[in-house]
């Protein structure tokens, strides 16, 4: 329960204050990228998560500038607000790597949420996995602000509710 509580209030962090006072926050920026799943969830959440929106600020939220929400076509961050054309089928992932600057012992965190039929499920991770009971997300995660991309190579995360896996792969771009 204490593991489903801390990223229930990380996800609402970044959903609420993902804003920097501009009006729109979620910009396309050209984002491109699919992102493959595997795993026991594949058989209801879909094995494919299609990027379509990116929100570049994510300091005031996750404490490092080297943080990004990614969100599906439909979904963006207006304003601080989750805007959706289809809370049925969406995703938002919050994928961050800190540095020694960051002063935190985490060195990455993945929160997401993939509503699919909508039914709301809730992953994450933490690297180095600690006592939080969050798995480790591995070595593959990567959020790159100046090559202008985030990497999922073997990427775990945990269902906060039945503890299955999700591995992800892929590559998201932006310009």
């Amino acid at each position: 329960m204490k593991k489903l509580n801390v990223l229930l209030i990380l996800t609402l962090l970044c959903l609420v204050n993902c804003s920097n006072d501009d009006e729109k926050n979620s910009e396309s920026n050209d984002v491109s990228g699919t992102i493959q799943l595997s795993g026991e969830d594949t058989a209801t959440i879909g094995t494919t998560l299609t990027v379509g929106n990116i929100n570049l600020d994510g300091l005031a939220t996750t404490g490092t500038t080297k943080s990004v929400t990614l969100s599906d076509e439909n979904t963006s961050i207006i304003g601080g607000e989750v805007e959706s054309t289809n809370f049925s089928n969406a995703f938002i992932i919050v994928a961050s790597e800190f540095t020694f600057e960051d002063n935190t012992s985490a060195q990455k965190v993945i929160s997401m949420t993939i509503v699919s039929n909508s039914t709301e499920f809730r992953y994450g991770c933490l690297t180095p996995s600690n006592s939080s009971g969050f798995i480790d997300c591995g070595v593959g995660l990567k959020v790159d602000k100046e090559k202008k991309e985030v990497i999922f190579q073997d990427t775990t995360v945990e269902n906060t509710e039945t503890g299955a896996i999700l591995t992800m792969n892929g590559t998201v771009t932006w310009n």
